[in-house]
């Protein structure tokens, strides 16, 4: 199980939050890009991702949350995004522009929100390095919707079926107490929001990381 934070820092503030997570001994970071036409918030950007890449060695993941992800993906892979994860339900042609991602040496992610179908994104399974499931609304501190386990399970069935090898990731809601059943579902990833790792007296990921053990033995 690996395991991505959400950097939600301006990018004054952006080192300090990078090193407080790398000391934590988090897998990757995740940066949220958005439009306010895909999703109603306005969030992340090219400069923003160099500055991250300065500060930091590890992967950089970008979550296009934007309308026409095809037209913005070479300035974050340029900006030094590791991988580049952009929505089916996104007004592009999703097939060219995984090409495009992947043909410029990025890893590419496709997204599904909370009630996309599974089905849609079957024929992109074999093009892309990881899947990324939804399993919240938009906006912090939403709850993880139970309804998503089952796409995280089918995910898996499907990925075992067609011998595929893309990663299933899963971003909204999950925390220590919902962490057991996205891992036992067939998760591969989690995207964290900072906030759960920001704890002093504690080791939060450790503890996470405890959770996915036990539940994958257990699975």
């Amino acid at each position: 199980m690996r395991f991505a934070a959400v950097v939600g820092a301006k990018p004054c503030q952006a080192e300090n939050e990078v090193r407080e997570l790398e000391m934590a001994g988090i897998d990757l970071l995740h940066v949220e890009v958005m439009d306010g036409h895909f999703v109603p918030n306005l969030g992340g950007g090219p400069d923003f991702v160099a500055a991250l890449r300065a500060t930091t060695e590890l992967p950089i993941e970008v979550h296009l949350q934007i309308e026409q992800p095809d037209r913005y993906a070479r300035a974050f892979i340029e900006a030094g995004a590791d991988i580049v994860t952009v929505h089916l339900e996104a007004h592009h042609d999703v097939r060219k522009t995984i090409e495009r991602i992947r043909s410029m040496g990025c890893r590419c992610g496709l997204a599904l929100n909370p009630l996309t179908l599974l089905a849609k994104a079957l024929k992109h399974l074999p093009r892309i390095h990881h899947l990324l499931l939804l399993s919240a609304n938009p906006g912090p501190n939403q709850p993880l919707i139970p309804e998503t386990l089952k796409k995280i399970a089918q995910a898996k069935s499907c990925r075992e079926e067609g011998n595929f090898t893309c990663e299933i990731a899963v971003e909204g809601g999950v925390g220590q107490e919902s962490l057991a059943s996205v891992v036992i579902h067939g998760a591969d990833r989690v995207v964290l929001e900072s906030r759960l790792l920001h704890r002093e007296d504690e080791d939060p990921l450790r503890e996470l990381r405890a959770v996915a053990d036990e539940a994958n033995m257990g699975g």
